[in-house]
């Protein structure tokens, strides 16, 4: 048996098929795709290793749309929620490590449910945007990425609610996902989850994410506002039920 082995299993198959469809989401709306792989790969390889999997993944697959988006992105918006993350994410991979993986399973399901069922209502932060509050946005995002790569909707949903044009939403909300992924793995290196096998599988993973990555771009290209936002947030629901029910 060689370390090759898992490319020719159904498991890996059935992760190609979450890869792919979190490129799409990811390239077209700019966030989602741990929201929507984490929970399915979950399923698949348990929550841990989904965990490693999609952090390493979506960190060098997403890498290819930063070129393009940092221009659009605000500074401004970026540092509080980057410095808060440093704090947040290594207990929040405490509890992924610690806790039981079915209940880990199950509650990142439910946290992508109820956080794309509070952005399809139309709840948005209208309060003042300033370095405080990002970075309150920072560290709940930080702790729920190392606790279950879902760390995405806090910081989302205060991005996404800024009077600014969906293109330069998209580019924040793209650049935080990075540096989430960034400060999401180290701690788990440091905690010694991540193998070469997970290694090996996540390399294996970024030709289906990164296409279709591309995808999505092209598909965000002619796409509304409305349509870009409903799009991506029903399909965090399907996704939120089929794990946290499973």
């Amino acid at each position: 048996m060689t370390h090759l082995d898992f490319l020719l299993t159904e498991q890996f198959a059935l992760a190609v098929g979450a890869a792919a469809l979190a490129g799409v989401v990811r390239g077209f709306s700019g966030f989602g795709a741990g929201l929507v792989m984490t929970p399915l790969l979950a399923l698949i390889y348990g929550p841990v290793d989904a965990v490693v999997i999609m952090m390493i993944t979506v960190l060098i697959g997403g890498l290819q749309m930063i070129p393009g988006v940092l221009p659009f992105a605000t500074k401004r918006d970026l540092a509080p929620i980057a410095a808060a993350c440093v704090f947040a994410t290594p207990a929040g991979t405490w509890l992924l490590v610690s806790a039981d993986p079915d209940v880990m399973r199950r509650a990142i399901g439910g946290f992508v449910l109820v956080s794309a069922m509070i952005m399809l209502k139309g709840w948005s932060y209208t309060g003042r945007r300033n370095a405080k509050i990002g970075f309150g946005a920072g560290l709940v995002s930080g702790f729920a990425n190392g606790a279950g790569g879902v760390g995405g909707p806090p910081v989302t949903l205060y991005l996404i609610s800024s009077d600014e044009p969906a293109i330069v939403k998209r580019a924040n909300i793209a650049v935080a996902s990075t540096l989430q992924a960034i400060l999401t793995v180290i701690p788990m290196a440091a905690v010694g989850v991540v193998s070469g096998d997970l290694l090996l599988r996540s390399a294996a993973l970024l030709i289906p994410f990164v296409a279709a990555i591309v995808l999505g771009g092209r598909l965000f290209s002619r796409a509304t506002d409305r349509i870009y936002r409903l799009t991506a947030l029903w399909l965090l629901v399907a996704v939120g039920l089929a794990v946290a029910f499973a």
